[in-house]
């Protein structure tokens, strides 16, 4: 094990290091005040729990950067049709009235209650 390397509780912590630009050192210390934490480090540590998990969540850089959540598919229908209904919904989603999507919503939510009790 490193000597640099902590153990809190079970967890092993490992320090890395990254560059931020100066225009945000200022603020990254701001925050650390207002947040009553005592170093740098501490907020950033709690930013990259959060930070990381959503990576994860999103199954990829560009997905994470793009603010979408990695798809997952199903094993009865093809990835192609899952596919093609994501983008139709993100589609109405992004494009549809705002009456058009309330009906959507209605109706996936009332499939979902009808198709969504396990077996």
């Amino acid at each position: 094990m490193p000597a640099n390397t902590t153990r809190t509780g079970r967890e092993i912590t490992y320090p890395l290091s990254f560059r931020v630009p100066l225009s945000q050192v200022e603020e990254i210390d701001t925050a650390t005040a207002k947040e009553k934490r005592k170093r740098r480090s501490d907020l950033l540590e709690a930013i990259w729990e959060v930070a990381w998990a959503d990576y994860k969540r999103s199954g990829s850089l560009l997905a994470y950067t793009q603010h979408k959540r990695a798809r997952k598919y199903a094993r009865r229908v093809s990835e192609e049709l899952q596919d093609q209904l994501y983008t139709a919904v993100e589609m109405i989603l992004n494009r549809a009235p705002s009456a058009v999507i309330e009906e959507l919503s209605r109706k996936l939510t009332q499939w979902a209650g009808k198709y969504g009790e396990e077996r």
